[in-house]
């Protein structure tokens, strides 16, 4: 696939996050003019290291942030094919001891972001897609916590999951208004990134195992393929829910997580 997404333009939040990354670069080496955004300190280096055309700060709660990077991206190239939501966090917690803080803030960046991103990039895709023979595309990366529960994942598992349904929804409004954009979500199991190795010293601090190393072999046994994920795993299915590959695939949610969620 490497010239599938010739020539189309692409956004990816969360581009400096060990998932992001990867992604831009996935994207950009299957042809894409990727444009990258992130918090304004993690761009050193970004742009050259993946590929990718040009990287803007972002702040995705921030609605007046999102129009102007929609803008600018509309200035300078006249379109959007593909809008990927990256950037995420995730609340390790017992419920009784979340903070509605915590609570609110992994909402926003993870809920809010996805709605404000999609708002702000409706018209533009929309017009960007009528041009497509299978439209242009937003891909939102979602979890297996969007799926299933997970302790200590509350906030996280309620978020994945109103952006699973939030993707459905926009699929299906999309369509009703005539809008040639496909919308789908992602749900990748463990990952070997940062993320996951916060995710796992919190295990540790809550008792769950023993060590680390401990709750990590853990994890992987509980995966059938024997492994967690690799970031370029997930690349993948963005790379190929991007191109005009998966033209036929609109309100789906595409599970990347080694057969954690099949047994």
């Amino acid at each position: 696939m490497n010239n599938a997404l010739d020539g189309r333009v692409a956004l990816v939040t969360g581009c400096t996050g060990g998932i992001g990354k990867v992604i831009a670069a996935t994207l950009a080496q299957a042809g894409a003019v990727v444009v990258g955004a992130d918090l304004p300190d993690a761009a050193d280096g970004w742009a050259q290291e993946t590929g990718s055309a040009s990287y803007r700060p972002l702040d995705v709660t921030d609605e007046g942030a999102w129009a102007d990077t929609i803008a600018a991206i509309d200035a300078e190239h006249g379109a959007l094919d593909i809008l990927v939501h990256v950037a995420g966090i995730v609340v390790v917690e017992k419920l009784e001891a979340t903070t509605l803080d915590q609570w609110r803030r992994q909402m926003a960046v993870n809920v809010d972001g996805p709605f404000l991103g999609t708002k702000a990039a409706a018209q533009l895709m929309a017009r960007t897609g009528a041009d497509r023979p299978h439209g242009s595309s937003i891909i939102i990366i979602s979890s297996v916590a969007g799926l299933i529960g997970s302790p200590l994942h509350t906030g996280y598992c309620a978020s994945k999951g109103a952006v699973r349904l939030f993707g459905k929804a926009c699929a299906m409004e999309f369509s009703a208004l005539g809008y040639k954009i496909r919308v789908n979500t992602v749900h990748p199991s463990g990952v070997r990134t940062g993320m996951v190795d916060h995710i796992m010293s919190r295990f540790v601090e809550h008792g769950f195992a023993p060590s680390v190393e401990k709750a990590t072999e853990q994890t992987v046994a509980a995966h059938p393929m024997g492994r967690m994920a690799d970031p370029i795993d997930i690349a993948k299915a963005v790379r190929y829910l991007a191109s005009d590959e998966a033209g036929y695939m609109h309100g789906s949610e595409l599970v990347v997580d080694g057969g954690y969620t099949a047994q």
